[in-house]
C-alpha cells in the first residue's frame, strides 16, 4: 500500500502542520500522494492536487486528521469507492481516529509493509415511507436519531422489529446505533457497549418516562420500524431524523421510519486488534 489521499479537518490541523508532515515523510518514502487542490495550494505542493474522483479513483488508502466526526463524515463520502480510512486524532479521545499524532509516521511505516489490518464496520440505512412511497434518505456509521429539535417535551414512538409490535416509548427520542456507534450517544444514553467487529444494532430511548424502558439489542437481519404517535400539530418545533450527527431530515406525521442493515459498509485500518479496548480503558478512565 503506498498511495495515500490525505484528508485533513482544516480547523483541527493548525497551518495544516500535521498535513505537511506526513507528506514530506511519504515523499520520502516514495509514495503516491493526493489532495485536494485548496490544501495542495496552501502547502506550496500543487503538483499533488487533483480532484475528487482523481483522488479516490487511484488512492489505496484514504489518511484522515481530526477526529471521529471528520472520519465519520468522510466514510460517508466513500461509500462508492471502499478504500479504507486510516484515523489520526487531533482533537479529544476518539474511537475511530485510533491512532495518535505521535504516532502517525510509524504507523504509516506499518502500512507501507503490510503490518496492518482491516476491519470492516457495519453501516445502517434509513429510509422513510410516507403513503405514496418509500426512500432511502441516508446511511450512517455511527447511528440513526430521532427526536425533537428541541426536547422540552417528551414524545411518544411506537417501534417495530420485523413488523412485530416491540414497545412504546415516550421519551426526548430514539436512537438506533451500530456497534461502531454504541460508545457514542448511545452510551451516553445509557446503551450498552458493542464490539465494533459485531454486526448488529441497538436501540436505546433518550431520557425515557419509565425506568423499565432499556435498550433492545437486534440482529443484523432485524428491520426497525419507527412511528410517531403524537400529533404534530400540537407542537411548536420539528421532528427530525439525524444522521451521524451531521445530516438532518424532517419527519412529517404519518412518516413511518424503516432501519436496517446497508449492504454498504466502512473499512478502518488498524495495526492493532485490540486496540479498540484499549481506547475503552482511557475513555472509561481506566488506564
Amino acid at each position: 500500500m503506498n498511495k495515500f489521499v490525505i484528508i485533513p479537518n482544516l480547523t483541527k490541523d493548525k497551518e495544516l502542520e500535521t498535513t505537511k508532515l506526513i507528506v514530506d515523510w511519504l515523499e520520502k518514502n516514495k509514495c503516491k500522494i493526493y489532495l485536494s487542490d485548496d490544501v495542495a495550494s496552501y502547502i506550496n505542493k500543487k503538483e499533488y492536487g487533483c480532484t475528487v474522483n482523481e483522488m479516490y479513483n487511484y488512492a489505496e488508502c484514504v489518511i484522515v486528521l481530526g477526529g471521529d466526526g471528520t472520519i465519520l463524515n468522510t466514510a460517508r463520502s466513500l461509500l462508492k469507492y471502499d478504500i479504507p480510512i486510516l484515523g489520526v486524532n487531533l482533537g479529544n479521545l476518539g474511537f475511530l481516529a485510533e491512532v495518535e499524532k505521535k504516532d502517525a509516521l510509524s504507523t504509516l511505516s506499518k502500512i507501507i509493509n503490510g503490518d496492518y489490518y482491516i476491519q470492516r464496520r457495519m453501516m445502517i440505512d434509513v429510509k422513510k415511507k410516507t403513503k405514496n412511497r418509500e426512500e432511502t434518505i441516508g446511511v450512517a456509521l455511527n447511528d440513526i436519531v430521532i427526536a425533537r429539535t428541541s426536547i422540552s417535551r417528551m414524545m411518544k414512538y411506537s417501534i417495530y422489529v420485523n413488523d412485530g409490535h416491540v414497545n412504546n416509548y415516550s421519551a426526548d427520542g430514539i436512537i438506533v446505533s451500530t456497534p461502531t456507534g454504541s460508545t457514542a450517544y448511545n452510551l451516553s444514553a445509557g446503551g450498552p457497549i458493542l464490539d465494533p467487529k459485531n454486526e448488529m444494532m441497538v436501540i436505546t430511548p433518550i431520557c425515557p418516562h419509565t425506568l423499565m424502558s432499556r435498550s433492545i439489542v437486534l440482529s443484523k437481519n432485524d428491520i426497525v420500524k419507527i412511528s410517531l404517535q403524537d400529533n404534530l400539530k400540537n407542537l411548536n418545533d420539528d421532528i427530525m431524523i439525524t444522521i451521524d450527527g451531521q445530516e438532518s431530515i424532517k419527519v412529517d406525521e404519518e412518516d413511518k421510519i424503516i432501519i436496517s442493515n446497508s449492504y454498504r459498509s466502512a473499512k478502518l485500518i488498524t495495526c492493532n486488534k485490540n486496540g479498540f479496548y484499549k481506547i475503552l480503558r482511557k475513555k472509561l478512565g481506566n488506564c
